[in-house]
């Protein structure tokens, strides 16, 4: 059915089983020295997009982890690109890919532990996870109304293959611009796109829910955010990351 997948230079595509979490494959290989800067683990699950990607900033932490946005934006240039153009693609902080209106998937970053802002990581896994068709596991899907599917979505050409060579390209291209030229692109895609620029949103983060409304993001990839008659408030994005421990 679908085709494998063919990767841009400078990633290096390693295949996991279905069903396996390539976000979790990838920490224990990087964490055991068996993967390196540009090794891209997907899953050859059919119904969902679901693939990590090695990095080794050269930069601190604290500039580091927007590289959670620039997978973002990524992935809205790169579904963009293949699907109907009448489909709607957001972000909800701070790592929440909606499709419509509803959640399709996610943006996760992990780093080893104990890192202070101005250190350098050794390594990230950068991890997007993307339901395509339905899950056919979960007993009534309609009990899930805040989540969707590409698919549901109208985007019913959209193969797991196609939107993996697709966000690979687009990453790469956006990484490279985020590396020579600053966030300030990154910056302006990511919050043309967020959700709650206009209406309340509630949001997680650092294990907390908040409500209310975002009002920006400042020039190192920290929400602005204005909960309910209280002031603006900064959620750091290296507050996001998940740290790792291992020899």
């Amino acid at each position: 059915m679908n085709e494998e997948p063919v990767f841009p230079p400078l990633l290096s595509g390693i295949a996991v089983a279905p069903g396996t979490d390539t976000a979790a494959v990838a920490v224990a290989a990087v964490m055991t020295e068996e993967a390196g800067a540009g090794d891209l683990y997907w899953s050859q699950s059919e119904d969902r997009l679901n693939m990590a990607i090695v990095l080794e900033p050269d930069v601190p932490l604290s500039r580091a982890v927007q590289v959670r946005h620039v997978l973002a934006v990524a992935f809205g240039d790169a579904f963009g690109a293949i699907s109907p153009p009448e489909i709607g693609v957001h972000y909800r902080w701070p790592g929440d890919i909606l499709v419509n209106g509803a959640r399709a998937g996610a943006i996760t970053l992990d780093v080893p532990a104990g890192l202070t802002a101005d250190q350098v990581p050794a390594w990230m896994v950068l991890g997007l996870d993307v339901a395509i068709t339905l899950d056919l596991s979960v007993d009534n899907p309609g009990e899930l109304p805040d989540r969707t599917t590409l698919h549901e979505e109208g985007a019913g050409e959209v193969t797991r293959t196609m939107l993996l060579d697709s966000v690979s390209r687009h990453f790469l291209t956006w990484i490279d611009g985020w590396m020579n030229e600053g966030f300030k692109s990154v910056h302006e895609n990511w919050l043309g796109r967020a959700t709650g620029s206009d209406k309340d949103v509630t949001v997680s983060h650092a294990g907390a829910t908040v409500s209310g409304r975002v009002t920006g993001m400042d020039e190192e990839g920290n929400l602005l955010f204005t909960p309910a008659d209280q002031p603006v408030q900064a959620l750091a994005l290296i507050e996001t990351v998940v740290g790792h421990h291992g020899s």
